[in-house]
C-alpha cells in the first residue's frame, strides 16, 4: 500500500510539474508576442518620426533658399545694405557697477 501511495504521489507531483511548466511556457510565449507587438509599434513610430524629420528639413531648406529669399526681398522692396548701414551686435556689455546693482 505504501508503494502505491508513493507512486500516486509521484504521479500527481509529475502532473503538477508538467502543468506548471506548460502554463509558464504559454505565459512566456504571450509575453514574447506582447514584446514583439510593442517593438513593431515602436519601429513604426520611429519610421514616422524619421519621415517627419526629413519633411521638416526639406521645408526648412525650401524656406531659407537664397532664390526664395531674393524673390521675397524684391516683392517687399528690400535691397542689400549700403556701407555704414549694418551694425553687428556681438553681445551686451556689462555695466561697470554690475555688482553694485545686485
Amino acid at each position: 500500500m505504501s508503494r502505491v501511495k508513493g507512486w500516486v504521489a509521484m504521479f500527481v507531483s509529475a502532473i503538477a510539474a508538467v502543468l506548471v511548466l506548460g502554463l509558464s511556457s504559454v505565459w512566456l510565449n504571450i509575453e514574447r508576442m506582447d514584446l514583439a507587438y510593442d517593438l513593431n509599434k515602436l519601429e513604426k513610430e520611429l519610421a514616422n518620426r524619421t519621415a517627419l524629420v526629413a519633411k521638416l528639413e526639406l521645408e526648412r531648406n525650401n524656406l531659407i533658399s537664397p532664390y526664395r529669399l531674393k524673390r521675397l526681398a524684391a516683392l517687399y522692396g528690400l535691397v542689400p545694405v549700403g556701407p555704414g548701414q549694418m551694425r553687428i551686435m556681438t553681445g551686451q556689455e556689462k555695466p561697470k557697477n554690475a555688482e553694485e546693482n545686485k
